[in-house]
């Protein structure tokens, strides 16, 4: 049977510090006797990365040269499973420290996945759209062509990267929320929203055809377009919408009507003469 070995990536600047700790964490391999708060490991290490962006869900510790409480709990606000003092860190401390982290990261992560809600935004997220999405979809198959025109769509904000690396987390987080905001507005009561991350909105509206969706998405846009402008954004904003309404082509399942509008959203041409796909910049 294959080993099962847990990664470590250590990222360090200070080559003495660096030093250290693959030290310590080759004398806790070497205390392997059944009683270790860490599986054989596999390290490697670099100077400098973006861990979270590379990897979201991995959990992170980081290591200070001095305690400072209020870093730390930004820090652990930031995502960080925890936070050690390198002066007070030994080989067995530091094993538990790996354990625990990887335990509590592997909870945070089941309880994400459970969820239905996204955080920031405050709407349904991928996962409760599809167990939400799915029943109306099989109403509205049932019902067949005596209801209103139903469609769905997506609102991508393209350059969520761009507005982070340029103006910071914090601006990127107030897009998002405002976002979050309008979309809720402009639903109705029998409307589905989400946020699917990295920019991505989603609406499956059960009494609006394509194009009023988008009509109403468009308003979206260049309101926060506006909001933006006046708070001083630097980044202009660039918006891509897609729509695509449920019937036949999509035998009225929600799967495959995500799919033809994720089609729709990387092509510039109409789908089908129902989905019209529009990349908009909205300039200061």
């Amino acid at each position: 049977m294959r080993k099962k070995y847990t990664r470590i990536l250590l990222l360090e600047d200070n080559l003495a510090d660096a030093s250290f700790l693959r030290d310590a964490l080759g004398e806790l391999e070497e205390l392997q006797n059944g009683n270790t708060w860490l599986s054989p490991f596999e390290l490697c290490d670099a100077e400098n990365q973006r861990l979270k962006a590379a990897a979201p869900h991995a959990p992170v510790i980081i290591l200070l040269n001095a305690e400072d409480p209020t870093l730390t709990v930004r820090l652990m606000q930031e995502g960080a499973q925890d936070v050690l003092v390198k002066h007070e860190v030994d080989c067995t401390p530091l094993g538990r420290a790996i354990r625990c982290a990887m335990e509590r990261n592997r909870i945070a992560n089941g309880l994400r996945r459970m969820s239905v809600r996204d955080e920031l935004t405050g709407l349904l997220n991928f996962t409760g759209f599809l167990q939400l999405g799915e029943p109306y979809c099989r109403l509205l198959r049932r019902r067949g062509t005596t209801v209103p025109s139903a469609a769905c769509a997506y609102f991508q904000l393209t350059n969520l990267d761009a507005v982070g690396e340029l103006c910071g987390r914090h601006e990127q987080e107030w897009l998002l929320v405002e976002l979050g905001e309008a979309m809720r507005a402009f639903s109705s009561e029998v409307d589905l929203t989400a946020y699917f991350g990295g920019g991505r909105f989603a609406v499956l509206s059960p009494d609006r055809c394509s194009i009023s969706l988008q009509t109403a998405l468009r308003k979206v846009a260049n309101d926060i377009g506006l909001k933006a402008v006046a708070r001083g954004s630097s980044v202009e904003l660039q918006i891509t919408i897609s729509s695509v309404e449920l019937g036949e082509s999509n035998g009225w399942h929600l799967d495959s009507l995500l799919d033809e509008v994720e089609a729709g959203l990387w092509e510039n041409k109409p789908f089908e003469n129902v989905c019209e796909t529009e990349a908009q910049t909205l300039i200061q």
